[in-house]
């Protein structure tokens, strides 16, 4: 199919937008992006230490191997078909949790099941119809379907703070899987254009564009691999520890909440800005500003103030990283090798990213539990930063 021109990227391209921003609203990332504040109401109920719990979080990491397989199935069969069966699998484990988990064992089986399906059917699947459609904006399409999670991330934390206080965690799992199942699914697969399943690939270029079967062997993955995994140990093991790293700064729950809403904030301005700046700017530079900037706030905790407003703004200028981090990933991958297979080599970059949150989430819990503090691991966080910078700088993109 012949390319579509850079004015006309929009005219079907808004529905794909709005459908891909959905589900990333209403799906997965929401449940990721919120789990902090079942922390302390499941620790509190299972009798589990955060270490422990931390520990079962890490499970997560079967979405290594969720991740490429997702990925695969998006290339070979398609966007609807593969996203359908992960919603209604996902929501299936939300409920899972929510009724059955009762221990240690089965929180750890449910969170090992939400990693294999989950891992690969977020931004490696919804980022995918996004790169095969668009060219000249393809960073502020991206940072658009980024932000669908950032703006339900906004919102619905309060909501899910009343939701549990009042009548349990239990319930706020089966919100978040009533809003995945019957408000996502159905307004995506309605706004989505039947002609994405099909959206071009572009022909298969040559040089340092090119896509070859031993892509494992490329430099250049391997260098958005570490730099990938070196971000999420610092970003993902914040979120998963979030709500409580606020509490101990001697802040109520209710603020806690404010400060997910708040790093949500921050991740907004990360994607909608991340993903403009890609099409604007040299994409190396603003992958290192994106990547600095956010250890600030990490500094900011530990300067253990007291204050509130200090601690609010640390968590928004954490999470504008977590908001710039699909944009900046899937544009480079999308610069710098075929679309056609864009779903396998995100899908194991993704994968490879997931090791590192598990690493994250595990090291975070366990400082608390060894120190009685998260001061180590957010000093470790800052430097991890700064080094995952130096990575991007030597990649090669090819020209738009």
């Amino acid at each position: 199919m012949t390319a579509t021109a850079p004015e006309s990227e929009w005219t079907i391209g808004w529905r794909i937008v709005a459908s891909m921003a959905v589900a990333n609203a209403t799906g997965i990332a929401l449940m990721f992006y919120t789990f902090s504040m079942f922390l302390i109401p499941i620790a509190q109920e299972l009798n589990l230490s955060r270490g422990e719990i931390g520990l079962v979080q890490a499970l997560i990491i079967t979405a290594a191997i969720g991740a490429p397989v997702v990925g695969r199935m998006a290339d070979t069969m398609g966007f609807r078909p593969v996203f359908t069966g992960a919603i209604l699998i996902f929501t299936a484990i939300e409920l899972l949790l929510a009724w059955t988990v009762d221990s240690l064992a089965g929180l750890a089986i449910a969170i090992a099941l939400s990693g294999l399906i989950g891992g690969g059917a977020s931004a490696v699947l919804l980022t995918r119809p996004i790169s095969a459609h668009f060219r000249q904006h393809r960073g502020k399409a991206l940072g658009l379907v980024a932000a669908g999670s950032s703006i339900s991330s906004i919102f619905v934390p309060p909501f899910l703070h009343e939701v549990i206080a009042i009548e349990g965690w239990r319930t706020g799992f089966v919100a978040l899987a009533l809003i995945a199942s019957v408000i996502g699914l159905p307004l995506v697969l309605a706004l989505l254009p039947r002609s994405a399943a099909v959206a071009r690939s572009g022909p298969v270029a040559s040089g340092i564009g090119a896509t070859r079967p031993s892509f494992l062997k490329e430099r250049d993955f391997w260098l958005l691999v570490g730099a990938n995994v070196l971000a999420t140990i610092s970003i993902s093991g914040t979120i998963s520890q979030l709500s409580p790293m606020v509490q101990d700064e001697r802040l109520s729950a209710q603020t806690a909440a404010f400060g997910l809403s708040l790093f949500a904030a921050g991740q907004f301005a990360g994607k909608l800005f991340g993903g403009w700046a890609l099409d604007w700017f040299e994409p190396r530079r603003v992958a290192v500003a994106m990547t600095v900037l956010p250890a600030t706030g990490f500094l900011i905790f530990l300067g253990d103030t007291g204050l509130t407003w200090p601690i609010l703004l640390a968590c928004a200028m954490i999470g504008l990283l977590q908001g710039a981090e699909v944009d900046i990933f899937a544009y480079f991958i999308a610069r710098r090798f075929d679309i056609a297979q864009y779903g396998t080599i995100f899908g194991a970059l993704h994968g490879f990213g997931w090791i590192g949150t598990a690493l994250g989430i595990t090291a975070f819990g366990f400082t608390f539990d060894a120190f009685g503090s998260y001061a180590p691991i957010q000093l470790g966080a800052v430097a991890l930063l700064v080094l995952s910078t130096f990575l991007f700088l030597p990649i090669k993109l090819r020209e738009v």
